[in-house]
């Protein structure tokens, strides 16, 4: 009798099971980790969005760089999953990276002003926090 090679159709499925529990796991673990990534990097570049604004009131005596136009800081946020908005005034300025829903970070809002006061928001948070939320399942400043 000759010896059969290969696989049955039953020890193909038991591999077809396991990988499928193994990605159930990791794929949800893998995109959390990507948006904790993310918004490590967006609160960091508006930490040194907050410098350059400081920088530009030292120099101007003002947030203005011109008078009447806010410095522009998009080159920060270039390679970021955010967009930011920057509003000034000749006392005063807030900062703020809304998510792009390109890059699965739709939802997702922070902010600084001039005092240093932060705020964030997320999908699994109904109200804006005043804190940075540093992951999705984060809710609280606590």
């Amino acid at each position: 009798m000759k010896k059969q090679r290969g696989l049955t159709l039953i020890e193909l499925m038991i591999v077809a099971v396991v990988a499928g529990i193994l990605a159930m796991i990791a794929v949800p673990s893998y995109t959390g980790h990507i948006a904790q990534s993310r918004i490590a990097e967006v609160t960091g570049a508006l930490a040194e969005g907050k410098v350059r604004m400081e920088q530009t009131f030292n120099s101007m005596r003002s947030y203005y760089i011109d008078g009447s136009s806010c410095p522009d800081l998009s080159g920060l946020f270039k390679d970021t999953a955010f967009g930011i908005t920057v509003e000034c005034s000749d006392s005063s300025f807030t900062l703020t990276a809304k998510g792009t829903s390109g890059k699965t970070m739709d939802g997702y809002t922070y902010t600084i002003n001039q005092s240093g006061e932060k705020t964030s928001k997320t999908p699994s948070v109904g109200a804006a926090q005043p804190c940075w939320l540093k992951s999705k399942s984060q809710t609280s400043c606590s």
